[in-house]
């Protein structure tokens, strides 16, 4: 398993950034807080294309500042395979999406990459 960090200043405007795969490999988990408080519903989003795979939805109870969540997995792309060497280009890299925020804030955590998961080729 390998914890890839993750700290991203936020601001007003959506924003996407993306993160090379560190190797073959599936997203089992993302974890982390924000350092202000954000609005219900505000969103961080680790996606392989347009395909969502683990998101965090911020809740009404969990809005302030310092609360860690946990992304919930896609149940349709939650095993998608990410891989440096694919030939196809979103396959290389995680994309991280952040909702647009109030004010600004820097979310902290990580993502929890399993490159040991056994993967069925199709």
């Amino acid at each position: 398993m390998i914890r890839i960090p993750l700290r991203e200043y936020c601001s007003n405007a959506a924003k996407d950034v993306y993160i090379p795969a560190p190797c073959r490999g599936i997203v089992v988990a993302l974890v982390g807080a924000f350092s202000e408080t954000v609005a219900a519903d505000d969103t961080v989003d680790v996606l392989q294309g347009a395909h969502s795979v683990n998101k965090i939805t911020v809740g009404a109870d969990n809005v302030l500042e310092g609360v860690v969540l946990t992304g919930t997995p896609d149940t349709t792309y939650h095993e998608l395979v990410f891989d440096p060497d694919s030939a196809t280009a979103a396959n290389k890299v995680l994309k991280i999406s952040v909702s647009a925020l109030v004010g600004t804030t820097t979310f902290n955590g990580y993502i929890e990459f399993d490159n040991f998961a056994i993967i069925d080729q199709s």
